[in-house]
């Protein structure tokens, strides 16, 4: 009887990974809640040795992330964790980090409710289980590790068939989210193969204006929070002064909602049904300046990742002059390395890419407490737009620094945040799950010194809509290199540009959308 009610109350724990494992077959939840109720049987069985105990530990802690990721993720996201937010996570500094948990710390106080919960459960079951039933609960788990392959056995002769295989048993399992981990790692296997990827460019250049060339690389600004695009706030007062030497395009849209896939699709050659294949992010615009004879730089607020596992610092690496701010700071930091790059004498053309932090959330750690400024009523408004005012004043001086030379500047934010209002608890969040279309509205500009020639664009290019994932088309023509494709109509600086009808994205799953089928956010409060 004992055995039957501790049996019962495995039962209803081990189904906690199983409702929270998303929209999956009822044959994987049974697999699941199985695998789940063996597991606590084998821990229960060994608790009594040292060893035992440290196991519990281990499979506690395990058991109580897979269900705070999967409780979070749904709860703020709607979305299962999948390979493409593994990649987000993989790739984050630890700075970002501990600002994500900071912002939400209510989970975790869940992660450690449930961990005390298993372990607890674990450590007042182990004195009424024998013997028996451990060996018999650890023969039926084996079962399974012969099952899964057998099963899986058309995966056994494709490359890298290993990751396959631990993909397929952990899916099955309470720790499933961690398949998603191993399935980045299987899909980035062709990540080191970009630098050797050899590309065959034909262009022509020409005599540009310019000697120097700024591309900002904004994150997580939404064009409708900027008083250069009409908001109520002056958040942007130097840019709004700055707006005759400027092209802005009044319409630009972000590829994906997330930095991680936006970044490199708009920086490379690169159509959405090709990302699965990795080297054609060999044909980016570090790689095309680098060809073309350019000076390049990449200085970045954003941290250092590794370059197997990220496509934006294979990218930063193919430049010729890498700088990362030691530790993730405020934007305002590299402006040094920013100013040693346009005075270091080197006499050639020169691209400078700068990788700012932005708005990216929490944004009032974005920017240092004395900049603060109060818009409104609302705090988490106040720190949006803060950030936003705090970009504005950097961007103004690094176009102090440049007065005088001969330089063009150009700025997109990676994506936009949306914004939730429940009940005035305002909060800005990726869209990475049934997104918004201001999740994807973001700023798109580009500054012209005096001593350069701005180029005259007719406002229905400028007011039309425009998707950033052209945006290698609309920098190649920007620095002055007229590629022989057909797709350098993309760009709206070419003579042959036409407007795209349709505007297409993805969400933070890679699945395709059309602008025209975004909700707004206003009807969704509605």
């Amino acid at each position: 009887m004992r055995l039957l009610i501790i049996s019962i109350y495995f039962l209803l724990i081990s189904a906690m990974p199983a409702l929270l494992g998303g929209d999956i077959s009822l044959l994987s939840k049974l697999v699941i809640i199985v695998t789940g109720m063996l597991l606590m049987f084998i821990c229960a069985g060994v608790y009594k040795s040292l060893a035992g105990k440290i196991f519990t530990v281990l499979i506690s802690a395990l058991w109580a992330l897979n269900l705070s990721v999967s409780f979070f993720f749904y709860q703020k996201h709607d979305i299962r964790f999948s390979s493409s937010i593994a990649e987000t996570f993989i790739n984050t500094n630890s700075s970002e980090t501990v600002g994500m948990l900071s912002y939400n710390k209510y989970y975790i106080l869940f992660y450690i409710i449930v961990f005390a919960v298993y372990f607890i459960s674990i450590h007042k079951s182990a004195k009424y289980l024998n013997r028996k039933t451990t060996w018999a609960s650890l023969g039926l788990f084996f079962g399974y590790l012969v099952v899964i392959p057998a099963h899986s056995a058309a995966l056994l002769p494709k490359p890298g068939s290993y990751l396959l295989l631990a993909e397929q048993y952990l899916s099955h399992t309470p720790f499933y989210n961690a398949s998603a981990l191993v399935r980045n790692l299987y899909e980035n296997r062709e990540i080191t193969k970009i630098p050797n990827t050899v590309v065959q460019y034909q262009y022509d250049k020409k005599e540009a204006s310019s000697d120097i060339y700024v591309l900002i690389i904004g994150e997580s600004v939404r064009r409708d929070h900027l008083s250069l695009y009409g908001y109520q706030y002056e958040t942007t007062p130097n840019l709004d002064q700055r707006k005759p030497q400027m092209l802005v395009f009044d319409q630009a849209y972000s590829p994906a909602p997330v930095t991680i896939l936006s970044v490199p699709i708009s920086l490379s050659n690169i159509s959405f049904s090709q990302m699965q294949d990795k080297q054609h992010y060999a044909d980016n615009i570090v790689a095309l300046a680098n060809h073309a004879g350019f000076e390049t730089y990449w200085i970045s607020n954003q941290g250092k990742t590794n370059r197997k596992t990220s496509i934006i610092s294979t990218i930063a690496s193919m430049a010729k002059h890498r700088k990362w701010n030691e530790f993730v700071g405020y934007d305002e930091e590299i402006l040094g390395y920013f100013n040693n790059a346009i005075n270091d004498g080197v006499k050639k053309k020169k691209l400078i890419v700068l990788h700012t932090y932005g708005s990216h959330e929490p944004s009032c750690n974005r920017f240092p407490e004395e900049k603060y400024q109060e818009f409104s009523t609302q705090e988490d408004d106040n720190c949006y737009d803060s950030s936003i005012a705090y970009t504005d004043a950097l961007i103004e001086n690094i176009l102090q620094q440049l007065s005088g030379k001969s330089a063009t500047v150009m700025y997109f934010s990676d994506h936009a945040l949306q914004r939730l209002d429940d009940k005035y608890d305002v909060y800005y969040h990726h869209g990475v799950n049934n997104p918004t279309k201001e999740a994807y509205e973001i700023p798109l500009f580009v500054w012209y010194s005096p001593n350069s020639a701005k180029p005259s664009l007719d406002n229905t290019v400028l007011n039309a809509p425009y998707s950033t994932a052209n945006n290698y088309w609309l920098i190649s023509d920007w620095l002055g290199i007229q590629q022989h494709s057909p797709k350098a109509c993309l760009s709206p600086l070419n003579s042959c540009y036409q407007a795209q009808k349709e505007i297409t994205m993805i969400d933070g799953n890679r699945t395709l959308l059309s602008l025209k089928n975004l909700p707004s956010e206003q009807k969704t409060h509605d």
